[in-house]
């Protein structure tokens, strides 16, 4: 009878080499600021503005409203997943005192269950239905707000690698759909100067951040 050959794979075919790697230029939403297709990160304490300040960024894309320092702003969607603020007495009222489009901003914090019951989001396992809505109002921005509230309950939040695993898809939900995600992190308790390690969680969360932001009071100023 004939002998079979079992193919062996050839050694050539496992990675990817550089040469076959197209080099991007970055594309942002907010110039050195926001990238699109990329995660970026707030960090701050209670009641400091963190959501003030994602909401009037939200505001500005569904308008197309110059962003602070000036620069230009290319209007789109913006999908919301907020577990801590009232659409109807906070979100919705601060949105329109910002001049925003709310019929281009989709909030989505919960879905209903099996019994037809509502619960939050869960990443990543929602991500599919995230990027749906995403597509509904054409997102160049999702706001995740905060990152903590949302997470699966099989993530262990200061586990690196739990935290890897449900940041890994959001990276690729940005960089399918081309928005900036922004995920908005309450700070520690740890006492300490450095604030990359303030942030609630595994350092893993800000690894896997493209630009990160805290929001502090400003010493010069109380209010």
């Amino acid at each position: 009878g004939s002998e079979r050959r079992v193919e062996e794979p050839q050694p050539q075919e496992i990675g990817l080499l550089l040469s076959s790697v197209e080099p991007e230029e970055v594309e942002w939403l907010w110039p050195a600021r926001l990238a699109l297709g990329k995660l970026a990160l707030v960090d701050g304490d209670p009641g400091l503005g963190k959501s003030a300040v994602t909401l009037d960024l939200t505001a500005r894309v569904s308008v197309g409203k110059v962003f602070p320092d000036g620069a230009e702003c290319e209007p789109g969607g913006v999908v919301l997943l907020s577990a801590e603020d009232g659409l109807r007495d906070t979100i919705r009222p601060r949105l329109d005192a910002a001049g925003a489009d709310v019929s281009r901003i989709l909030a989505l914090a919960t879905v209903p269950d099996d019994n037809g019951h509502d619960r939050l989001l869960s990443i990543p396992e929602d991500i599919p239905l995230i990027e749906k809505g995403m597509k509904r109002v054409g997102a160049r921005l999702l706001v995740v707000d905060p990152l903590m509230a949302f997470l699966s309950g099989e993530t262990n939040s200061h586990r690196d690698q739990d935290v890897r695993r449900a940041l890994a898809p959001l990276s690729s939900l940005a960089e399918r759909t081309g928005a900036c995600v922004v995920v908005v992190r309450h700070l520690n308790k740890a006492p300490g100067n450095n604030p990359l390690y303030r942030g609630g969680g595994s350092i893993g969360i800000i690894g896997a951040a493209r630009m990160a932001f805290v929001v502090g009071k400003d010493p010069q100023d109380e209010n």
